[in-house]
């Protein structure tokens, strides 16, 4: 019994489904077809982009990268390529992130098929994750310069410049409040930073003696002398004051009271001259605590000396600290000593599943990591407080209060508390970060799968071909006869059954290296033989690296290491496709690229990738650890893999490096730890 054909009815339910929008393209560009999705993700209607070019619809600054991805594409000089880019959505759906891809039709010279895949909300959360660690970093370091201590001969510029650059401000300002004769309050414009061709508005005269309250809304002045913070477009505030931000290009401005003894004392303000976007609540309370703290300052700058140093200023200043860490959305505590947790966060309270901050107040930080990882917390601890920075983010399970254990990542950020160390350490819960790992893991293996294709491709063609030709002999030789096989005719189909059986055995070995490389378990840690795992590697990537340089082994005695099997394939994977992409090709014989295993003396073993090709520039090599950052052509390569690996190889415990000369070629080292004696595994044919 056959089912119905497929009709509108049919067709509309499959769209509602659809994740992705597929489309084809004319030889020029245009719009042929666009499936209904399309209109789900832009909030445009599909009958209004049909017969206009695709590349339209993406944001001016990658609209040029999108029409090269696709007229490459519709010229067949990349095997369907791929890439991240903005897209232009209808009004109220802001910018819309997709993947484009693309491949020629074979049949149709000129013409494409591909898809957009909407990732805008993966890159809002990596956004967001980067954003929360940015700002956290510049509010404690805005304190500290704050602190009684240190307090800098400049206040308004120790501060107007790192906010700038944090809040992605095109200008910061000062105006401090003095009354007129007759008793208005005026403000006057005191310092200022400015973004890279924003003009400086400090030596304007209208900026000197400004009714700033009366260029307010009535609404607007009550909220600033209450001490909250106001915002808007230009549109929002009364005319006199939209006039001014308009002719300075501004788009949209946050004000942020100072108040000094209850007194409204000066605003802070923000302008922004790229786009008209009001500021987060989570990036309005951190900047409100970066002035608080500018505003305890002027309080004790207007004091004398010795009011300074009272009990009733440390106060005070412990209260804007205190003030800072309330108002983060994620879990803080603070700590001093060698972990006593000096003060905790309504956010870890809650998270760890206590009732009162009191519970946590005056234990040591360490109680709340499982014993087996206290070591590693420690170190994590250690570094903050030695390098006087934030230490790399760390993953860590904690204990809540009714034993369950949740996993997090840390942060932990060295500051000065009354003049004596101390450190300040978040603690996120990893989740939505996991799952975007995950899919960014998997997107550099498609990737990865993507470049080396037509060498796997080769490789099994090759023992495949004498596999169907050895029985071909076969066949022919032991068919119907009409005589016994000889005892050389014998011998001979031994050696042919032998032979193909080699390369069967050669095929099946590559279907493994396939099967390990691409298997999901990721959470799975076992007793892993590296050079096990580097011979698989080689082997994958045999064709890509023989146009260009001699692959040299020189493996020491190594023991197993604790990790992942898959993972590691692809953090060695990825090093040598890399390798392999700095030599160009048809230089094998003057170039290579070197294997070498070695047992450290701190007890890591250790992998080093080192190869003679064209060497990294000194302003690249601080990046090429980051997330998309890559100096590769569009469609070879996603800007993934170097930051993956550097994922990977942290979250076993290991570490990355890098050196590089240009000219002289790059060499990565991989520590890896030794698998406990417990989780030794035998290698093969041991």
């Amino acid at each position: 019994m056959s089912g119905a054909p497929f009709d509108e009815r049919h067709i509309r339910v499959l769209d509602d489904l659809m994740r992705e929008v597929p489309f084809q393209l004319d030889a020029q560009g245009c719009v042929i077809w666009l499936s209904k999705p399309w209109e789900r993700l832009t909030g445009m209607l599909v009958s209004r982009w049909l017969g206009r070019p695709l590349w339209d619809a993406f944001h001016p600054e990658d609209r040029e990268r999108a029409r090269a991805l696709l007229e490459s594409a519709a010229a067949q000089r990349s095997l369907a390529p791929r890439e991240e880019l903005r897209m232009e959505a209808a009004e109220g759906r802001g910018t819309r992130w997709v993947v484009l891809s693309a491949r020629a039709l074979p049949d149709s010279p000129g013409e494409v098929v591909g898809t957009l895949a909407d990732v805008t909300s993966r890159r809002q959360a990596e956004q967001a994750i980067t954003t929360r660690e940015r700002y956290l970093e510049t509010m404690v370091d805005v304190q500290r310069r704050m602190m009684p201590h240190q307090l800098p001969l400049d206040l308004y510029g120790a501060v107007v410049e790192p906010l700038g650059h944090v809040s992605a401000a095109s200008r910061v300002y000062v105006f401090e409040m003095h009354r007129a004769p007759d008793g208005t309050l005026l403000g006057s414009q005191r310092a200022e930073w400015c973004a890279p061709g924003i003009t400086p508005n400090l030596e304007d005269p209208e900026m000197h003696g400004l009714p700033l309250m009366e260029a307010l809304h009535p609404h607007q002045a009550a909220r600033l002398l209450r001490g909250d913070p106001v915002q808007g477009m230009p549109r929002d505030f009364p005319a006199m004051l939209a006039a001014v931000v308009e002719a300075q290009g501004v788009r949209s401005v946050l004000l942020i009271p100072l108040r000094v003894h209850g007194q409204l004392f000066g605003v802070i303000g923000f302008d922004n001259c790229r786009e008209a976007r009001p500021w987060g609540p989570i990036e309005v309370n951190l900047l409100s605590g970066a002035a608080g703290a500018l505003s305890l300052a002027l309080e004790q700058r207007t004091d004398n000396a010795l009011r300074v140093r009272t009990e009733t200023t440390l106060r005070r200043t412990e209260a804007g600290v205190h003030l800072l860490i309330e108002a983060f959305p994620d879990p803080v505590m603070v700590h001093v000593g060698d972990g006593v947790l000096l003060s905790v966060n309504p956010a870890l309270v809650q998270y760890l599943g206590y009732r009162e901050p009191s519970e946590l107040v005056g234990r040591h930080v360490l109680e709340l990591v499982r014993p087996e990882d206290r070591s590693a917390a420690q170190l994590h601890l250690g570094q903050a407080m030695e390098g006087q920075r934030s230490a790399r983010a760390v993953e860590m399970p904690l204990m809540r209060k009714d034993g369950e254990v949740v996993v997090a990542d840390l942060v932990t950020l060295a500051v000065v508390v009354d003049g004596a160390p101390a450190r300040v350490t978040v603690a996120r819960d990893f989740t939505e970060r996991k799952r975007t790992q995950a899919q960014l893991m998997l997107t550099d293996r498609m990737a990865s799968m993507g470049l080396l294709a037509a060498g796997i491709a080769h490789e099994l063609n090759n023992p495949l071909a004498y596999v169907l030709s050895n029985l071909d002999y076969l066949h022919g030789t032991v068919g119907p006869r009409s005589r016994p096989l000889t005892h050389d005719e014998l011998v001979e189909c031994r050696q042919v059954l032998e032979d193909a059986r080699e390369g069967a055995e050669r095929m099946r070995q590559i279907v493994r290296q396939l099967r390990v490389f691409s298997r999901v378990e990721d959470g799975k840690e076992e007793a892993v033989d590296v050079h096990r795992v580097l011979d698989s590697v080689t082997q994958m990537a045999a064709s890509t690296v023989r146009a260009r340089a001699r692959l040299i082994k020189e493996y020491g005695e190594v023991p197993t290491v604790k990790g992942n099997e898959g993972k590691l394939f692809q953090v060695f994977l990825n090093l040598v496709i890399n390798a392999a992409h700095a030599i160009d090709e048809g230089q094998s014989e003057t170039n290579e690229i070197r294997l070498t295993t070695y047992l450290d003396e701190g007890g890591h073993v250790m992998v080093v990738v080192r190869d003679t090709g064209h060497g990294i520039p000194p302003e690249h090599l601080r990046r090429i650890f980051d997330p998309f950052f890559t100096t590769k052509a569009a469609g070879v390569g996603t800007g993934l893999g170097l930051s993956i690996c550097d994922t990977i190889v942290n979250g076993m415990g290991g570490h990355i490096s890098v050196e590089s000369s240009v000219g002289a070629g790059t060499t990565f080292r991989v520590a890896l730890s030794v698998a406990p004696p417990k989780e030794t595994a035998s290698r093969p044919g041991v």
